[in-house]
Parts: structure tokens; sequence; C-alpha cells
């Protein structure tokens, strides 16, 4: 599994794993952080294409999950391509891409290249799946409390539409794609409920205790309306079960009892 050492990586390893199946978790580190021990170990660069084909060796199926904004036609577009060209040469029978619902919808350079991964991973020569998810629980929450520390009130678009999910949702629905097998593009997958930015605040502030008022700040562009539209919500897709509000109640709870985990 590439981009082990995200927020979704995390939470791949913390799944419950198919009796079988051994996992292999890519990072640029030389050696694994203490909690990936376990389990096998490549140290890789996408960037550059050190390690690849030594990674790839052996393998079954790749969850393919490594991703960088910043460097994104290093990682996302050519780190990709150079993933494909040695899973092809050692017949890897099966690659699942993780993508970004709405990446051919909203006007967003790091989704153009998102996109273009896609479609490289199609035109590659693996067997392949792409799975489109939504925006992260903790993505959502973010934004929130970034915008929180202005003093007197929480300043949003408060129209801005998503459909976050829980990494947990997610990585069952990542494991349950790798079992499948090869299935092109799947169904988009997000979270049980379609919240606007501004309902999502209410629910975070109601959780945290916080009482300052949300203030809307209307945003212009087609990248902003395309927010608005909701364009990165999968209404007609596949679903999680655990809420915003769920998830943040957890978080919560768990920051009071100290045991949070960054």
């Amino acid at each position: 599994m590439t981009g082990a050492t995200g927020q979704f990586g995390r939470a791949l390893v913390d799944a419950k794993i198919p009796v079988g199946m051994v996992l292999r978790l890519q990072g640029r580190a030389a050696a694994p952080p203490a909690w990936a021990s376990r389990f096998e170990w490549a140290s890789v660069d996408f960037a550059d294409g050190r390690g690849i084909t030594e990674a790839v060796k052996g393998v079954d199926a790749i969850i393919h999950a490594a991703s960088d904004p910043r460097r994104a036609d290093a990682v996302d577009v050519e780190g990709t391509r150079r993933l494909l060209a040695a899973a092809s040469s050692q017949r890897v029978a099966h690659l699942l891409f993780i993508s970004i619902v709405g990446i051919d919808r909203i006007p967003h350079p790091f989704y153009r290249r998102k996109l273009a991964a896609e479609q490289v991973v199609a035109a590659g020569g693996v067997p392949w799946s792409i799975l489109r998810l939504t925006q992260f629980h903790s993505f959502v929450a973010a934004l929130i409390a970034r915008s929180a520390r202005a003093p007197l009130f929480i300043p949003l678009p408060k129209r801005f539409r998503f459909q976050n999910v829980d990494l947990s949702d997610a990585a069952a629905r990542t494991l349950r794609a790798i079992a499948d097998g090869p299935g092109g593009r799947l169904p988009d997958y997000g979270g049980p409920d379609v919240l606007t930015l501004g309902e999502a605040a209410e629910t975070w502030r109601r959780v945290r205790g916080v009482r300052k008022a949300i203030v809307n700040v209307p945003m212009f562009g087609k990248r902003a309306a395309a927010f608005r539209a909701g364009l990165n919500t999968a209404p007609a897709g596949e679903r999680g079960v655990v809420t915003f509000g769920e998830w943040l109640a957890r978080r919560e709870a768990d920051r009071r009892a100290g045991t949070l985990r960054a």
C-alpha cells in the first residue's frame, strides 16, 4: 500500500485486515515508524522513482494512496506512471487507485492532476479499479477549527456542501474493493449525510462547547460555485455509516481522556 504514513494509510492499518492478507507499506523514510514495525516496509520516493521496482516485487495487488498536493505533477501523475510501469513488469494482478469525488467537475489545479493520474491508471496495462472518496471528517473539522481561531466569531463559506466520510468507513470499503478484484471505475463513496459547512460548523460548535457565532464569508468564482453546488458530494454513490457528529463526539471524548491520537 502506497501512502501508508498518511491518515488514510493509518486507517487501513487499523482496519480489519482479511485473514491471509499480508500488507507491505510504503513510505519515504528508510525505516518504518514504530506503529508499522509489524508489517513489511518499502522505502519509495515517487517524485524520483527511488525504490518503486523493489517495492512491487512479489505483490499481488496495490492500494495506491500516495499523494502530494505540493508536488502533484511529480508524485501524483509521474509517480503513478512509474508505479504502473513497475507493476506491469511484475505482472501485478490489481491496482486500486484512491481518488477524490468531483475532480472532473471542480476547477482546481490539484484535482486536474488527480484526474490525469486516473487516466494514467486506466491506460497503464495493469488490471485496475478507481475508488473516489469524498473529503474525510478530519478535513472538514480542520477547516472549522482553523476558522475558529479568529477573534469573536467563526468566519466560513457556510453554503459550501460536503459529504465527509469517516476514515474507518473508507478503509473498510477499500479493503472490500481489493477483495473484489479489478472493477474499473467504482461507485463514488461518501459519508452518510450531505451537510453545508454552516451545518457542520454548528455541530462542531455544539460538541466542542464553543460559543462564537458562525458568520458567512461569501466566496466567488467557479470553484466556490462548485462547492456550493455540492459537486464534491456523491448523492448517488455508496455511503458510510459514521456521521460527522458521531465522529466529533468520539474525538472529543478521546481529547478529554487524553487518548486522542494525532
